[in-house]
């Protein structure tokens, strides 16, 4: 009994297995297998006609009959009047046009007074108060002009002096030797008043 059913069991396993290998080699070849190519739908162009274009209707009523032109009456004329000849008139002149024109005029004086007033009450008063905010007319030249002189190089030299040496330094040495000189005259340095005489006479003199 334990064998039949081990030889049941075993057929049932290699059914199994013989139909899995034969599924599994049928699924490779439809791999391998092109599939089909579906070729894409052909475009097709369709030429349409123009509807023709609809045709008036005819019109069936007759046409009115047109009545015989009728006799034009003729256009009434315009007499143009007749240019009569000119008439003079005379218009008399009235009282105040010749009270006017009677009347003497202003005389120049007259004329020239009246002016002059009222230049003078057009003019405004004069005012001396100064205006800070006048342009001013710049001065003109009249050619001259002052002319500065230059700074030298001594003027430097001496500006240094000063601002080292202190006020009334100058850089002549002939003063300072004439108080070296008074001061030697005491007769205690016979050399350095002949030194002081030899430089007054070679700088000063």
């Amino acid at each position: 009994m334990t064998q039949d059913a081990r030889a049941k069991t075993a057929g049932i396993a290699f059914a199994a297995s013989v139909l899995l290998h034969a599924g599994l080699a049928w699924w490779l070849w439809t791999l391998r297998s092109p599939l089909p190519v579906h070729a894409p739908a052909a475009l097709t162009v369709v030429w349409i006609d123009r509807a023709p274009p609809p045709s008036p209707p005819a019109d069936l009523s007759p046409a009115p009959a047109f009545p015989a032109a009728a006799a034009r009456p003729p256009a009434p004329s315009r007499e143009r009047p007749l240019r009569g000849s000119l008439q003079a008139v005379v218009v008399a002149p009235s009282p105040s046009d010749s009270a006017a024109s009677a009347a003497p005029g202003p005389g120049a004086a007259e004329l020239l007074e009246q002016a002059g007033a009222w230049a003078r009450s057009q003019t405004p008063a004069v005012d001396f108060a100064h205006d800070t905010l006048r342009h001013r007319v710049p001065p003109t030249a009249d050619g001259r002009f002052a002319m500065r002189r230059g700074v030298s190089p001594e003027d430097v030299v001496r500006g240094i002096g000063q601002l080292l040496g202190g006020a009334g330094y100058t850089t002549d040495p002939c003063p300072q030797i004439r108080r070296n000189i008074a001061n030697a005259g005491n007769g205690d340095d016979p050399a350095l008043a002949a030194e002081e005489v030899r430089r007054l006479q070679r700088f000063c003199l």
